[in-house]
């Protein structure tokens, strides 16, 4: 069985997971995108004998146009290019979970400055205004008041990218401090953490942001909320993030679709590489 690894770079989880398929008896195609063209009527030779392709571009553009071509050609792409588009986006992410009843932020979505400011206005302070498409809490900012509403909207319009002119304005929830990532691989938690501030009073939990990671059990309520996105989505490899709020409850923030987990998990990087390996063999079509 030959599964397709596709990368952008050889990060410690691209390379865990290469061991770790490896290791399971599977004969791994690297397909390092910077570095390959792709014919567009049929797969190359050396990707023929492919039966499961692992997502893992750094580019989401990239990631979606070789799910797409791959599955075309009768390969199992992980994740799918569906889910991929709704993962990738958080206008599609947050409206797919708030239909499907999954408890997450309030968000609107504008396209103008000016109906940027009304929906900030709208939404309250404080409120976040956060890129779309994006990751590593990359410019994401908390609003506080009009003077840091009218500079954020105005940055993001003096921005190129077609998606810096989609405004996405959420909810702010009062989370104490931290969130808590879900690894969820094949319908099964593979992983839970929670990540808290670097400093007290600090916006951004994220591990690329200086963010501290330490295990959490997961509560029944939030493992039923990670089944459901699971199920929204379709069998695949998600990171899901949860927020807490000061007075109870909790809400799923977004799903990250090729999630990175090599902080996340520490020495235990062998083991949720392992699930993920097991996983794609699993689903490689013959």
């Amino acid at each position: 069985m030959e599964i397709g690894l596709a990368y952008t770079m050889l990060t410690p989880e691209n390379a865990s997971i290469r061991a770790a398929l490896q290791s399971e008896g599977a004969a791994v195609a690297e397909i390092n995108d910077e570095r390959e063209s792709f014919p567009l009527d049929g797969l190359s030779g050396a990707h023929k004998g492919v039966g499961s392709l692992l997502c893992r571009s750094s580019s989401f553009s990239r990631s979606l146009c070789l799910s797409y071509v791959f599955e075309r050609n009768g390969v199992a792409a992980i994740n799918s290019h569906a889910a991929q588009q709704v993962c990738g986006d958080k206008v599609l992410c947050s409206s797919a979970l708030a239909s499907a009843g999954i408890p997450t932020p309030k968000v609107s979505m504008a396209f103008s400055q000016a109906s940027a400011l009304q929906a900030v206005e709208a939404m309250g302070y404080p409120c976040v205004v956060k890129p779309p498409v994006g990751s590593w809490g990359r410019m994401v900012y908390k609003v506080t008041d009009r003077a840091c509403a009218e500079a954020v909207v105005g940055l993001k319009a003096a921005l190129g990218h077609y998606t810096d002119k989609i405004y996405y304005v959420q909810e702010y929830v009062d989370k104490p401090g931290r969130d808590i990532r879900v690894l969820l691989v094949g319908g099964e938690i593979a992983l839970s953490i929670c990540r808290t501030a670097s400093s007290p009073g600090a916006f951004l939990t994220n591990l690329n942001a200086g963010g501290k990671a330490s295990e959490f059990p997961l509560p029944p309520e939030m493992q039923e909320a990670a089944h459901k996105v699971g199920a929204l989505l379709g069998s695949g490899i998600y990171g899901i993030d949860f927020i807490e709020g000061k007075e109870g409850g909790f809400y799923v923030l977004e799903v990250n679709h090729a999630p990175e987990f090599s902080k996340s998990a520490g020495a235990d990087i062998g083991r949720v590489a392992r699930k993920i390996a097991q996983f794609a063999i699993a689903s490689a079509k013959n």
